[in-house]
């Protein structure tokens, strides 16, 4: 199926793509009366039912459904896709910064430790803290 020339066949029968089977079962037989009937007086309805049949024949098989959906929606999944994509780096720039700001403080702490001594480093950290080690 090229995609350029793909027809909104849920539009055609007057459907939501989350239609199921039974429904789209129902709206085929309502669409094709009301054409069958309008084609009764005039040819008007004879090339909107040939559309009609196109769509009922591919959303009504499971497979071909599939096909369909994969190609007509490509645009949409792969819109979802690049915003899951972007989330997920934006999450993991999150963490690492997180994880880096941890590390400095640790380092920062450490050197405390080194510089001052055990005693007058915990001292100090308690003091800006309002902490009594």
């Amino acid at each position: 199926m090229a995609e350029s020339n793909l027809i909104d066949y849920y539009a055609i029968l007057s459907l939501p793509p989350r239609a199921d089977l039974m429904g789209i079962e129902n709206a085929y037989a309502r669409l094709s009366g009301d054409l069958a009937r309008q084609m009764e007086m005039d040819e008007t309805g004879k090339k909107a039912l040939i559309r009609l049949n196109e769509a009922y024949s591919v959303l009504s098989r499971p497979e071909l459904r599939r096909e369909y959906d994969k190609a007509f929606f490509r645009r949409e999944l792969e819109a979802l896709e690049r915003q899951e994509k972007w989330a997920h780096r934006r999450r993991m720039l999150a963490e690492k910064t997180l994880i880096a700001a941890l590390g400095g403080i640790v380092a920062v702490q450490a050197g405390f430790l080194l510089y001052l001594g055990w005693d007058d480093a915990t001292g100090l950290i308690g003091a800006i803290w309002g902490l009594a080690f």
